[in-house]
């Protein structure tokens, strides 16, 4: 995930440290964990239409600020107690819910991916997102002048049917990347893929795809302000339906996405050192122990800014207390949260105005942060390898390994710990690391699953419609967040959970279910003629088959077989003789 400092916040924030990867292998964590209080990242920069002048001149400031000496305005380093061979914690806060439960909040009825799905991506969503896509499209094809070819003389609205089948399609893409739309439609041998002609024909698919369209501004203008609001509410809606249905166990984290864009958008942010260099970003809460994407705070610029409470704090400690806040709001007697944070978010002041919360903060923090002690700054290891001071509740750690790590506290005492290490040539040695590190270590990886389950099966496609991305992102955070439900759903009730990829996979087929978009009209080729009024004749084969009308292999008990088939239609389905027969050959959508 790339960070982070936008160059029109002038508050206390310094470069941005590498993203901690550590629900996969903790040495390379740990390594990443070090290396962060050593390196320097290149600050964020909003794009502008001259972006190298931008990101030149906005590294020169960001030089400028780190070099500066920071006042302390929070307080004195004599107030600073050494506790480096106390073992003692400080004073911790209990954590209770109440009368509240944490983990999945769900009606009783929810079983199928369908369904844990259509608890974010609602019938209510999905009809306002036909609606607007049918107005749209109608408004602009008037507005065309039509060539005789025009693929839009064909254009007819959208359905729900067809609308939850382009869905299927859209996240089976992600399952099978290809380098462009057209691929997916390919009739080479050694490239096609049947799933997609299919469901639907290449121009019928790319008609919705072109028209597909979201809520529409309420102003014809060119502010930030109304062009927002094409995708704002899409992710308002899914944001409280995300908080909805979870609540968040003990450990929570603040860390932030980033949606791979490169649109002319005012607060699309730049970082040439991350993997996802230009994009859009997006704060976000979430669970620590599952992963699940429990709240998100979309980031438009000064807009955003601006609508955050506590204009008094720097920017950097407002968004975490934002987040909270809404964690609050679902919870309002919420005691002994315990918030994680990278070096952006993290500082003496985010920790006082938590603990006021109730909710602790464990997090790495620069050294130039306001309030941080010159032991701490500058600390005398001497033989030890921890240096500790503490002030009230408030616990400031530097710990030498390969480099220096300054880790910030108010709930974790200030003991080592013994843990393995493994060396290059699989050698293992036992290393002292601080409690604090370790737990560190544990739990900041919440924002980073969320996004390794995006990232594995993600629908990937070149847009000028900088919206478009925030949709389709939209659109995998609620495929993840009904992954992750229901998987803890079936781990407590003691039953073995599909893997991320089978599920994805169910849903598909339940998103299409029996659409079929070449059957929705009768065809007059050679390959399907049951529907030109001519006479059918049944006969009988020598073995049994599934019957195209009444069978079901994806229910079970619905396999129906029979050795009757037409012998007058081209590929000579099998078939029940009488009923089935009747509706094979006198009605469109036959499949019962």
């Amino acid at each position: 995930m790339a960070k982070r400092s936008n160059t029109n916040e002038s508050h206390d924030t310094s470069s941005s440290e590498d993203e901690l990867q550590i629900d996969v292998y903790t040495d390379m964590l740990e390594r990443l964990i070090v290396e962060e209080n050593d390196s320097s990242d290149s600050d964020i920069v909003q794009a502008t239409r001259r972006r190298k002048d931008c990101i030149d001149s906005d590294s020169n400031e960001s030089d400028t600020k780190e070099n500066t000496p920071q006042h302390d305005n929070v307080s004195s380093s004599e107030e600073w107690e050494d506790v480096t061979e106390s073992g003692v914690p400080p004073v911790t806060i209990n954590f209770d819910l109440h009368d509240e439960i944490a983990g999945p909040q769900l009606p009783n009825n929810v079983k199928e991916p369908i369904e844990y799905f259509t608890l974010y991506f609602t019938e209510e969503l999905a009809d306002s997102i036909i609606k607007e896509t049918n107005n749209y499209a109608n408004e602009e094809i008037r507005k065309k002048q039509l060539s005789r070819k025009s693929t839009w003389h064909n254009w007819h609205d959208i359905t729900k049917e067809e609308f939850l089948a382009f869905i299927a399609v859209i996240l089976n893409m992600g399952l099978i990347q290809l380098p462009n739309i057209q691929e997916y439609w390919s009739t080479a041998s050694n490239s096609r893929i049947p799933f997609f002609p299919e469901t639907f024909t290449r121009a019928r698919f790319m008609q919705i795809f072109w028209m597909l369209h979201l809520k529409k501004p309420t102003q014809r203008n060119a502010t930030i302000r109304t062009r927002i609001q094409k995708v704002s509410n899409y992710l308002e809606y899914i944001d409280d339906k995300f908080r909805q249905y979870f609540i968040p166990y003990k450990a929570v984290v603040v860390d932030e996405s980033i949606v791979k864009c490169k649109g002319r958008i005012a607060f699309i942010t730049y970082n040439p050192n991350k993997p996802t260099k230009w994009g859009i970003r997006i704060y976000a809460l979430t669970d620590s122990k599952t992963g699940y994407l429990f709240t998100i705070l979309p980031y438009y610029g000064s807009i955003t800014s601006d609508n955050i409470s506590r204009s008094d704090l720097p920017v950097t400690t407002r968004i975490p207390l934002h987040l909270y806040n809404k964690l609050l709001n679902r919870i309002p007697d919420a005691k002994g949260y315990h918030m994680y944070t990278d070096r952006y978010y993290t500082s003496i002041l985010l920790a006082e105005e938590l603990l006021k919360m109730n909710c602790h903060l464990t997090g790495t923090i620069q050294v130039n942060r306001k309030g941080v002690p010159t032991q701490i700054k500058k600390p005398k290891f001497s033989r030890k390898t921890t240096v500790a001071y503490r002030k009230n509740s408030t616990t400031l750690l530097a710990w030498k390994d390969k480099r220096i790590i300054t880790i910030l506290t108010n709930y974790y005492n200030t003991q080592l710990q013994s843990t393995h290490r493994t060396l290059r040539g699989g050698h293992i040695v036992t290393v002292n690391k601080p409690e604090m590190v370790l737990e560190y270590m544990a739990n900041m990886g919440g924002v980073d699953r969320a996004d390794q389950y995006a990232s594995t099966y993600c629908f990937l496609c070149k847009s000028l419609k900088w919206w478009r991305k925030l949709f389709f992102w939209g659109l995998e955070m609620c495929v993840i967040n009904s992954y992750i439900i229901y998987r803890i759903s079936k781990q407590t009730n003691n039953e073995t959970p599909m893997t991320h990829h089978k599920f994805v996979k169910v849903l598909i087929d339940q998103l299409r279910g029996d659409f079929r978009e070449s059957r929705t009209r009768p065809s007059t080729s050679s390959a399907d003629n049951r529907l030109e009024n001519k006479l059918h004749i049944p006969d009988v084969g020598q073995r049994k088959r599934d019957c195209i009308v009444c069978s079901d292999r994806k229910t079970p008990g619905g396999r129906r077989q029979t050795t009757y088939y037409c012998q007058t239609c081209t590929n000579q389905p099998a078939m029940h003789f009488g009923e089935c027969f009747k509706v094979y050959h006198t009605v469109l959508n036959y499949k019962k």
